[in-house]
């Protein structure tokens, strides 16, 4: 009964967000703040705050946690709130400068905006940052992109932050917080001042809002959906907002990453397929000769081929594959067949290298089909941000990438007018009455948009990528010193490489939106999602690990003579390993390990070996983290579950959410 009348009483004290379209009636969100159960929290001011009556200036408030009971004490002022519920320090001051400053156990040290609200729950003091909307979003923002990213990729960050953020708000009036400031809802990262690029993205568009029905969309987001978007009810059930979500092909994604694997079949010329794959079909077909490919259909349940709302029948992975094909047999007889195979056989005759799990069949126009293993990377619902990204690198609006992810969904700015998208996607043949795939971006200038964009010269048929490892590199317009200076690349940049002239690699550089030359000796190998390979052991005492394949970069640490390793990948003479004492990933230079045996395959989040992927593995992960237990070899590749080449936080927050069915 007393829990309940703190937190009846704790609800009547935190007043209820405002909530509105207007650029000046700004949204509240409730941000619980991660302080890794700490006691004692430490804020440090920048002008003006109140507590109750009492007002201080700058210094260092202290909070603390005793016996049930919160104390709020300043450096100079002593204390100013003692309470068993709950407490607020309110902002007074209006100028930029008024700032709190706080070290986020997740984050780091961070600046926020707004009030911060210290919370008893059942004896855990937790802390809440009452920010508004637009605030909020440039810490989203900034946690889940580079400031260096393209201004309409930043706008798309922007509107998708809000309307997660705002469904959350309008779901949970009654909790004490509305959000997480990790990836449980949304990373949050405060106020970053220096991120002017993102600043500038938020104020264009934060008070535009996606809606469907007359309310607003959650919009989901993922890093990449492996080629294929699905909509939240295909991921978790339900059908809230499900109409305004795309469920489909999405070549966007797959272009962004050189570790999907896709085989296009011409069913005019099928000669001109993949060789091993030509073979496995005639063995299947029982012919000497493929005239043509007629039909493909890739089916999620082969027991219920017609598919679900819940369960498309093209849904990947698909279990099985339908062909019909012309064939002439050993006697030279035109005759027509189909048969069924399951994609793992496709995979080991023809596409055994493949590591991407989404894997499914599209008919892409007339006569052709693509058999897609896509990498994907988080829930898959909704948004791509690697897809998003490629989208505005080819030239794409905001508007225009919202409209492909949330096809059912309209933009609305503050004022209530919608924001409409011009572009067409035609990527499949069941997409409208072109047969050909086409894609055309908006021809003219976008409501909310400052100019109608073009297209920047992305490469084709990129290889893979590639770091910098000088301390400074020129891009090029030509493979040679005698071509002019596009401009000046830092250490640590990673470019993607489209082609190569000798000892020069042509190169796409996504922060400015430029291809160009570089010379190959100031570059090394980069793998954007790396995978272990083997184990090794260090051979030397004081072997310096480093954040990138040279001794241009940081040390991080040494490991020393018997200290084991997972080996990742030989970035130039460099390996990219993962230390076994720690979980965490760094580059060594390659003679200082000595090569073992190949890793197990293991289940990704299984760390503590039980078979399955429970709340115990994420924690476990953390005891690891913070030195409290240790994990066996094969449960550390297990811990990795992100797949980043690092076991951290984000690792155990992941496993977390896949135990309890959000991811």
């Amino acid at each position: 009964m007393k829990r309940m009348l703190c937190l009846l009483l704790c609800i009547l004290m935190l007043p209820i967000a405002f909530r509105s379209a207007r650029a000046e009636e700004e949204t509240t969100v409730r941000v619980l703040l991660s302080t890794n159960g700490a006691d004692t929290l430490t804020v440090r001011l920048s002008g003006k705050y109140a507590v109750g009556s009492k007002t201080v200036t700058g210094g260092i408030v202290t909070a603390k946690i005793k016996d049930g009971t919160i104390t709020l004490s300043h450096s100079s002022a002593g204390v100013l709130k003692t309470t068993d519920t709950v407490t607020r320090l309110r902002r007074v001051g209006t100028d930029a400068s008024t700032i709190l400053t706080f070290d986020n156990a997740k984050h780091g040290t961070r600046k926020y905006y707004g009030d911060f609200v210290f919370y008893n729950d059942g004896g855990t003091m937790r802390l809440i940052n009452y920010v508004g909307m637009r605030q909020y979003l440039y810490g989203v923002v900034s946690g889940e992109l580079s400031d260096s990213s393209k201004p309409d990729f930043l706008k798309v960050e922007t509107i998708c932050a809000k309307g997660f953020a705002l469904a959350e708000v309008e779901a949970r009036k009654s909790k004490y917080f509305d959000v997480y400031d990790t990836t449980t809802s949304q990373l949050y990262y405060g106020f970053v001042a220096e991120d002017r690029n993102t600043i500038a993205a938020v104020d264009a568009v934060w008070d535009q809002t996606l809606r469907y029905n007359g309310k607003t969309v959650k919009t989901y987001y993922s890093t990449a959906n492996g080629g294929q978007a699905i909509t939240p009810r295909v991921r978790w059930g339900g059908s809230s907002n499900d109409g305004a979500y795309w469920f489909g092909y999405d070549p966007f994604d797959l272009l962004g990453s050189s570790k999907n694997t896709v085989l296009t079949i011409d069913g005019k010329t099928p000669k001109n397929m993949n060789a091993a794959l030509y073979a496995f079909l005639l063995s299947k077909a029982d012919a000497k000769e493929i005239v043509s490919v007629d039909r493909l259909v890739g089916v999620y349940d082969p027991s219920n081929p017609s598919g679900t709302a819940r369960y498309p029948s093209e849904l990947a992975p698909q279990k099985r594959w339908d062909w019909t094909l012309t064939v002439k047999d050993s006697a030279g007889t035109r005759k027509q067949v189909s048969f069924s195979c399951t994609p793992a056989e496709v995979k080991s005759a023809a596409a055994s290298a493949a590591t991407g799990s989404v894997c499914f069949a599209v008919h892409t126009a007339k006569t052709e089909w693509k058999l897609v293993w896509g990498v994907s990377s988080g829930h898959r619902a909704g948004l791509s941000h690697r897809g998003a990204g490629q989208m505005v690198k080819k030239g794409y609006s905001y508007v225009d990438v919202l409209k492909f992810y949330y096809r059912g969904a309209t933009l609305f700015d503050a004022d209530g007018n919608a924001i409409e998208s011009n572009a067409t996607f035609h990527f499949t043949y069941e997409d409208g009455d072109d047969p050909e795939p086409s894609a055309t971006p908006a021809p003219t200038a976008t409501p909310g948009s400052s100019a109608a964009p073009t297209a920047a010269p992305t490469p084709i048929g990129a290889d893979y990528d590639v770091i910098v490892t000088a301390a400074s590199l020129n891009l090029r317009e030509g493979p040679g010193t005698v071509y002019a200076v596009i401009r000046e690349l830092s250490l640590g940049t990673i470019l993607w490489v489209s082609g190569e002239s000798g000892e020069w690699r042509r190169v796409y550089d996504e922060a400015s939106g430029r291809t160009g030359w570089v010379h190959g000796d100031s570059v090394s190998y980069y793998e954007r999602e790396p995978k272990p390979r083997w184990e090794g052991v260090c051979n030397a005492d004081d072997s310096n690990l480093r954040t990138g394949p040279s001794t241009n970069f940081n040390k991080y640490w040494a490991i020393n003579k018997g200290d084991p390793v997972y080996v990742y990948y030989q970035s130039g003479k460099w390996y990219r390993i993962m230390d076994r004492n720690t979980g965490q990933g760094a580059f060594i230079w390659k003679n200082y390990i000595t090569r073992g045996a190949e890793v197990p395959d293991v289940t990704p989040g299984d760390a503590n070996g039980s078979g399955d992927v429970t709340a115990a593995d994420a924690a476990l992960v953390l005891r690891f983290l913070v030195q409290l237990s240790d994990i066996c070899d094969e449960g550390l590749l297990a811990a990795d579950y992100t797949r980043d080449g690092t076991v951290d936080a984000s690792d155990a927050a992941a496993i977390l959410r896949h135990a309890v069915g959000l991811e």
